[in-house]
């Protein structure tokens, strides 16, 4: 069984290991030292993540989606495939007009911005632009990653309701829960400061305690498997890619058990939840060149486990592809080669019909000599011949 660690959906867990290598361009941007940029990243990704729940939680999934992860400042940032001085430059000057949709009014930012400054020893207007930078950043992963799995409003909705319990977390105390008693965190996540709430408005709703999940549930065998490589028992890998394989090689994809950490055995986020961990693999952050090619896609295979289609009816279609067969844009090309080498073959034999019809054929009546003069002649003997004839006596 290959299980995947909860917090692979959890907003704040993906920001903080995504930006650990952009520590030294956020300084040189700002003008500030390398530890007072990373203060500021480690608490600006608390008041971001709380500051866009709190979006959430006043205008729904549909708006995040709409608003925030297609607006023209992030689209404008996509378009860079690498992180370098260039990537910061643009998302510096742009920053600023995330800041004005993402907190509720110019009160919440200055709070921000002054909590930023004090835990820094920064003044609000030096904290201002960078916040911008950041959030732009932060928003851009977010999108990047809710784009690649395909998530809609609904399932933006869901993804957001399961944070709370990831903002209760005890990142000190929490361990693996098995007997070796190992720890689950490859990197020191610091807990989540609960007082952005208080600035940013945002009403975390009660976490229920967890379910038990000591065994696997029948529908959750049916939701796919991975071709992941086979790690150590209840260790993680070596490149610090959260991802434990309790033996076997079943290949059965699932969350593993954390203490006060509940997710329900849904396709879509399992499919998050891998595509997350492949994309934190790439480092797509670390300072490289723009690349000639874009990145591809992650892709999660999720082939059926149950031969039995007849168990689970919902997961029939999810081999196919979302979009149906006539948007598929090389069968769409295809359509407009052929259908315009037609046009120009029909055009071709029309314009070549019209040519022999319009052009005016010419009967030329050829006289041979001889003919007429020879047939006049057989004419003339004929009537020499009848009057020399002899009329015979009765």
């Amino acid at each position: 069984m290959t299980a995947l660690l909860p917090t692979r959906v959890s907003l704040y867990d993906f920001l903080f290991e995504d930006t650990l290598p952009i520590d030294s361009i956020f300084a040189d941007i700002g003008g500030i030292s390398i530890p007072q940029a990373r203060v500021i990243i480690e608490n600006g990704i608390q008041a971001i993540v709380s500051g866009l729940m709190a979006y959430h939680q006043q205008h729904g999934g549909e708006a995040v989606l709409k608003k925030l992860f297609r607006r023209s400042q992030i689209k404008d940032l996509r378009k860079y495939n690498a992180f370098n001085l260039k990537t910061m430059s643009a998302a510096y000057q742009q920053g600023h007009a995330i800041n004005d949709t993402l907190f509720e009014s110019t009160e919440i930012q200055k709070r921000v911005c002054q909590k930023l400054g004090d835990q820094a020893q920064l003044s609000g207007n030096q904290v201002r632009p960078l916040l911008g930078a950041l959030s732009l950043l932060c928003l851009r992963e977010i999108a990047i990653l809710a784009d690649y799995a395909q998530l809609d409003a609904q399932e933006i909705d869901c993804w957001f309701g399961l944070q709370p319990q990831f903002f209760q977390l005890n990142r000190i105390k929490n361990h693996w829960d098995d007997q070796t008693n190992s720890s689950i965190l490859a990197y020191e996540l610091p807990n989540f400061d609960s007082t952005w709430h208080e600035i940013t408005g945002y009403k975390q709703p009660d976490v229920s305690a967890s379910k038990s999940t000591q065994q696997i549930p029948h529908y959750a065998k049916v939701i796919g498997r991975t071709h992941q490589a086979t790690l150590i028992k209840n260790k993680s890998a070596n490149n610090n890619q959260l991802i434990v394989d309790n033996a076997n090689n079943s290949e059965v994809l699932t969350f593993a058990e954390m203490a006060n950490i509940f997710l329900p055995y849904q396709r879509w986020l399992l499919q998050l939840a891998k595509i997350s961990d492949i994309y934190l693999s790439r480092k797509r952050l670390k300072v490289a060149p723009e690349p000639v090619q874009a990145p591809s896609r992650p892709f999660v295979n999720f082939g059926f486990l149950d031969m039995d289609k007849s168990n689970a009816p919902s997961n029939s279609e999810a081999g196919q592809s979302k979009n149906p067969l006539w948007k598929n844009p090389v069968l769409i090309l295809l359509l407009i080669v052929i259908g315009g080498l037609s046009i120009m073959a029909v055009g071709k034999y029309q314009y070549k019909k019209s040519q022999i019809v319009d052009t005016p054929t010419q009967i030329t009546k050829v006289n041979r000599p001889g003919i007429v003069g020879d047939s006049t002649l057989q004419e003339n003997t004929t009537m020499k011949t009848r009057k020399h004839e002899t009329i015979p006596l009765k």
